[in-house]
């Protein structure tokens, strides 16, 4: 049971590293913000795992992908988390909170191809950020993506 965790670039949707290297630049250097790239992608079985514990209430996951798939299938997701010395999604922290907040529209302003987990009113995710779906199925014949 592999319970892999990427936070690496190498199974990101190419889209999405080009996203991630305008996040780091135009976002949080450029801002000073304090966010890391917390996660890219997750095995099936981390995924589960999570489900269990409660950490994720998403059965379908953009977080996924499969190595062995042919051709592999891309991830099209990106966490970034509070980090101030330790991480932090402690969103009851009004400080916090409100990092996460302009954290996320600051990079919502500067990529409009992404949907922001803190805008989903039914399970406020802050850290979470994705190719809006109409960009991954414009682009499936040459990135195809696990949760497709």
């Amino acid at each position: 049971m592999s319970m892999k965790v990427l936070k690496g670039t190498e199974m990101l949707h190419p889209l999405m590293v080009e996203v991630h290297k305008k996040i780091q630049k135009e976002v949080i250097d450029q801002h000073n913000m304090p966010f890391r790239l917390f996660e890219t992608g997750r095995t099936h079985d981390r995924h589960q795992g999570l489900l269990k514990k409660g950490k994720t209430k998403d059965f379908i996951s953009a977080h996924l992908f499969n190595l062995e798939n042919d051709p592999p299938l891309y991830t099209t997701a990106l966490d970034y988390v509070y980090y101030d010395g330790k991480w932090s999604w402690n969103i009851r922290s009004a400080t916090v909170r409100q990092w996460y907040k302009m954290f996320g529209n600051l990079v919502l302003d500067t990529c409009p191809e992404l949907t922001w987990g803190g805008m989903n009113r039914v399970s406020t995710n802050y850290n979470h950020f994705q190719l809006k779906q109409a960009i991954v199925i414009d682009n499936l014949d040459k990135f195809p993506c696990a949760t497709f």
